[in-house]
Order: structure tokens, then C-alpha cells, then sequence
């Protein structure tokens, strides 16, 4: 992505067949030999029938343990918008695989994973995909490459893992492939970085961070974008922080993300726009068809699209597109209308968000109309 919280789907999208036997209002994980096909057309789903996607039991908690109203446990874990992606990207893997992971470790992986181990994983499913990706290697470099730096009490602009904003969905998923899960309650993620200010602030400011002549192998994978000598010493110490809470279990199934988009940010959605290049119907229906195709084989998928559709913009904020990516969680047709249901991840609740948005979200889950979804969207991803 270039600015805003998350970018779309760089890895090269697979055509995705509607098979014959659609279940609806299913909930719960697909099994582990559940994989969908990879090579056949979509369609929409006639009439939007109704479809709930339950998402794994909340395991989340504030930062000391404040009891505030709404519970954490009744609302998504979020609070961080500037890595919106990675918290999308874990609702997806959750739903996948039947319990909350933490977003916090989708985003260590994404941004300091060597993506070359990915060829040595023993799954052939995994080997598979990635013959059918063979730029998957410089796909992700891109990625990390388009990462913002923010320069928030960080006039160096060092690269911090906790000042890094953005990334890309699909090749979070799959970098997610790289030794096993890390739940939320142990690695939590819920309101941004809150429960890990103690140690950011430690690490920043410590004697090994000021250190010369250092070599850290645990960031040596990453883009030179993302490295610095007192960055190294900063992520390397953050990496041994996950490595040490983390008690991982292997995923039971493979992580393949599906991608499309019409644009690779919001921003270049709204030039388009402007300049009158505006994406065919046929585009924006295939991506709709996309997330039907989800939802009826029971997969929460991901999609990118602008934040001021949930929320007005600021009129001193810098920030014009406002690249958001939210977990598409539920469908339904009211008064002969199609709506789709977002789990919104940037903890503003309902409150704040737009007269006429607000009506229609309960505890940051919102109903978008189909129409809404049609002026900002640019991107679909889910996990085969």
C-alpha cells in the first residue's frame, strides 16, 4: 500500500469456481482438507440470501484489565488503524482455523519473515501455490517496500516495529504459513500496542539500541526499507518478545490467500475515478461475486476500501483516500437491498462513526450497503 492503514493484494488473484451445494448461515471453521478449488468462474448469489460467518470466542483484554463498557470480549480486537491490515488478515486466519490468533504476530511476520523458507515448508498445497505464484518473493519485497514510517517522536524515522504502518493482506496470510500460530491471549493485540508500552519504551531508549557494529540475523530477511542499525537492535529484541510468548501450534490447514483488486490503494482508486478511468461494473461485480463466493463456503474474507465510507474525514486530516480493510462477516437483503456485514478493527466503536453508519453498527460491526461498498471498493481476499 502507499499511505492510509493497509494495503490490497499483490499476489497475482486465482479464478474461483461457484460449485454445485452451497450451504448458507454457516458458521464456524472449514476442516483442514476443506480446500476450495482454484480455476473456475465466480457468480453472484442470486436473490443475497442471508449468511452469518461466526468468528472463533474473543479471548482479548484491555490493558490492565479495565473493565469498560462494551466488554472486549463482545467487540473486535483492534485499536491499532495503522495496521489495519494485519488486524483483517488475523480475523480471516481465525475464522480459518477455529481460534483467535494475534494480529500483532501476523504483523511481526509480515515485516521480518524470510519468505524463502516458505519454499522449504513440507505441505504440498503450499508448494503448489506457490508455482502458481512464482513472484511471490517479489511481491512481498514490494510490500514491505510500500511500508510507511511514522515520525511521530521518531524524528530519525527509524523503522520501529511499532511505528511501521501498512502492509498487504494476502502476503501476510501466507508469510502466516511460517512456524505455527500465536493466539491473542498470548500476544495481545487489543487496543494497538497499549500492552506492550513498557517494553517499547525500554527497548528505544536502551544502551544495545545505541550500540555499534551489531548484525541481527532475525531482521536480515526483511527489505533495507525496514532496517537500520538501531532498528535492528529494536526488532530483534521485539522478535525474541513474540518468540518467548508465543506458544505456537501448528495451523491445521494451509494458508493459500485469493486476491483481486482494481487498484492497489485507495488512492489510485480515487485517481482513477477523477481522471474518468473508473473500474467496469463487470470488476466491481466480480469482486462482490468474490465475497459471495466467500461467505457461501464459510470464509470471512478481507476487502479493501475507504474509512470515510464509517467515518467523516477530518478536514485537517492530510490523509485524502484513507485506505481501510475490514473482515466481511455476514449478509443479508433488506427491502430487496443487498447489505454486507464489516468487522470494523479501529476501536471507534459506533460513536463516531457517520450519521446513518452509526444506525446500522452494533459493538464495531457494521451493515454496508451494497451501493456503499460500490463507490470505495477496490480489493477482495480470502483464504482458500
Amino acid at each position: 500500500m502507499v499511505g492510509g492503514c493497509g494495503g490490497r493484494g499483490l499476489l497475482a488473484a486465482l479464478m474461483i469456481a461457484l460449485p454445485l451445494g452451497l450451504s448458507l448461515g454457516l458458521s464456524g471453521p472449514a476442516g483442514a482438507q476443506d480446500l476450495l478449488p482454484a480455476s473456475v468462474p465466480y457468480a453472484r448469489s442470486p436473490g443475497c440470501p442471508d449468511v452469518r460467518i461466526a468468528m472463533p470466542p474473543a479471548t482479548h483484554a484491555l490493558p490492565g484489565g479495565v473493565q469498560l463498557s462494551p466488554r472486549p470480549a463482545d467487540i473486535p480486537v483492534g485499536g491499532e488503524s495503522a495496521i489495519c491490515f494485519a488486524y483483517a488478515t488475523a480475523d480471516m486466519i481465525s475464522q480459518r482455523v477455529g481460534r483467535a490468533v494475534s494480529p500483532l504476530d501476523v504483523a511481526t511476520k509480515f515485516y521480518f519473515a524470510d519468505p524463502e523458507r516458505l519454499a522449504a515448508l513440507p505441505d504440498p498445497r503450499i508448494a503448489q501455490h506457490l508455482r502458481a505464484h512464482p513472484r511471490f518473493r517479489e511481491d512481498i519485497a514490494w510490500s514491505r517496500n510500500a511500508v510507511d514510517i511514522d515520525p511521530t517522536r521518531n524524528p530519525r524515522h527509524e523503522p520501529y516495529f511499532d511505528k511501521l504502518e501498512g502492509g498487504e493482506e494476502d502476503a501476510a496470510a501466507l508469510l502466516y504459513n511460517l512456524d505455527g500460530l500465536c493466539d491473542e491471549r498470548d500476544l495481545p493485540s487489543h487496543e494497538g500496542y497499549a500492552h506492550h508500552t513498557r517494553f517499547f519504551l525500554a527497548q528505544r531508549y536502551g544502551s544495545h539500541v545505541r550500540a555499534p557494529n551489531q548484525c541481527f540475523r532475525a531482521t536480515g530477511a526483511t527489505v533495507d526499507r525496514l532496517r537500520s542499525r538501531r532498528a535492528d537492535a529494536f526488532n530483534a529484541a521485539w522478535m525474541r518478545r513474540v518468540a518467548s510468548l508465543c506458544r505456537r501450534r501448528p495451523s491445521p490447514v494451509p494458508l493459500l490467500p485469493v486476491s483481486y483488486r482494481v487498484a492497489s490503494n485507495q488512492l489510485e482508486f480515487m485517481e482513477m475515478l477523477e481522471t474518468g478511468k473508473v473500474p467496469s461494473r463487470a470488476r466491481i461485480d466480480r469482486m462482490l461475486a468474490m465475497v459471495d463466493y466467500a461467505l457461501d463456503h464459510r470464509r470471512a474474507p478481507t476487502i479493501g476500501y475507504s474509512w470515510y465510507i464509517l467515518e467523516a474525514r477530518d478536514p485537517k486530516d492530510p490523509d485524502l483516500a484513507a485506505d481501510h480493510s475490514s473482515t466481511v462477516v455476514g449478509r443479508r437483503r433488506v427491502g430487496g437491498r443487498c447489505q454486507y456485514r464489516v468487522q470494523d478493527n479501529t476501536g471507534a466503536y459506533c460513536a463516531h462513526m457517520r450519521p446513518g453508519i452509526r444506525e446500522r453498527c452494533e459493538d464495531g460491526r457494521i451493515w454496508l450497503w451494497e451501493e456503499e461498498l460500490r463507490h470505495t471498493l477496490y480489493s477482495v481476499i480470502y483464504l482458500r
